[in-house]
């Protein structure tokens, strides 16, 4: 009975971790498919189908603009600062080498440092700036999906299925075990069996998750 319960239970997670799929005729118009999409994947591993089928990965996040699609990426410029010290409102080091840190000037602005050298009257440091690219993809025209996995959707639904089918498992478990008073413990195996479910399910749903795919094109 137990592992049918189990088995009852993966089934639904399973079933339910599936995918949600969403086209634009679910959607008023095509910009508002596209503003949802924009919205959803934002900064999001996604996985693009294009209609030959090939298949390609992009780690950063993505946006369609004009029809086209495009993705982010990071770039880290390094350029090469001096102060006078009587510039300098605060330096908060972030290692203890005293090598990294965020210099913050008297005039507001705030840098971010490496390589920080003090001589005499001034400081000396390479100023790090992290700059988002945005490239050209492809025409959405081309794209079949694009898809992520939400790993919250599956959660709720996990903890609801742990709590029952776990519930059930602990409550047959108790009625075939006696304390010491000769009583069975179904009530106990219950709660402790729920609990168990909730935690238990609750994680298998975050790592089953759940597939959310923009289709574009057939």
């Amino acid at each position: 009975m137990r592992s049918i319960s189990f088995a009852v239970a993966l089934f639904i997670l399973l079933f339910a971790g599936c995918s949600s799929t969403y086209r634009v005729n679910n959607f008023s118009s095509k910009e508002k498919f596209y503003d949802d999409f924009n919205n959803s994947v934002k900064s999001k591993e996604l996985k693009v189908t294009l209609m030959n089928d090939s298949t390609f990965t992009i780690e950063d996040g993505t946006v369609i603009e004009n029809d086209i699609l495009f993705s982010f990426g990071k770039l880290e410029e390094k350029k090469n600062m001096r102060f006078e010290l009587s510039d300098i409102s605060e330096i908060n080091y972030s290692s203890n080498d005293y090598q990294t840190a965020i210099v913050l000037l008297k005039n507001g602005g705030e840098l971010t440092a490496e390589n920080i050298r003090i001589i005499h009257d001034s400081i000396n440091f390479v100023e790090i700036k992290t700059l988002i690219t945005k490239n050209n993809i492809v025409p959405i025209d081309k794209v079949k999906t694009a898809s992520y996995k939400n790993r919250w959707r599956n959660i709720p639904l996990g903890a609801i299925t742990g709590i029952l089918s776990g519930g059930i498992i602990g409550y047959l478990w108790g009625n075939n075990v006696k304390d010491y008073h000769g009583d069975y413990q179904g009530s106990f195996g219950l709660i402790g069996g729920a609990f168990l479910g909730f935690i238990t399910c609750g994680v298998l749903g975050s790592v089953i998750g759940r597939n959310i795919i923009y289709q574009f094109n057939p």
